[in-house]
């Protein structure tokens, strides 16, 4: 199986940072309201989930403030499914600063997605 490529994006103005799979769309997005900053989850058209974007993303990610050139930053996703949520894992890295990882854990329905 070929890796999973993903393309990394960071908007230091508007400060959201966003991974996607790349040659992948979006059909559907869930936003998760927390107090940080909204994190969105994209899922595509095959009811997988393909993308995250993180608002307020320098208070999730303190080392973005730092950052002067989003060509540099390196990120990689990988999801586990449950009946009815997803686990999210994901690791971000930048030249010269320890990979930060971490987790999330979503709602999800395959169906739901499919059909919407």
């Amino acid at each position: 199986m070929a890796k999973k490529i993903f393309v990394v994006n960071y908007d230091n103005e508007e400060d959201i940072f966003s991974l996607f799979r790349e040659g992948s769309k979006s059909k559907f997005s869930f936003d998760i309201e927390l107090p940080q900053g909204d994190i969105v989850v994209d899922f595509g058209f095959d009811g997988q989930i393909v993308g995250l974007e993180f608002f307020n993303a320098s208070d999730y990610f303190p080392f973005l403030k730092n950052i002067k050139n989003g060509k540099e930053i390196r990120a990689d996703m990988k999801v586990n499914y449950g009946k009815d949520w997803a686990f999210i894992m994901y690791q971000i890295s930048v030249p010269g600063i320890e990979p930060f990882s971490n987790t999330l854990i979503s709602p999800y329905n395959k169906e739901l997605v499919i059909s919407h």
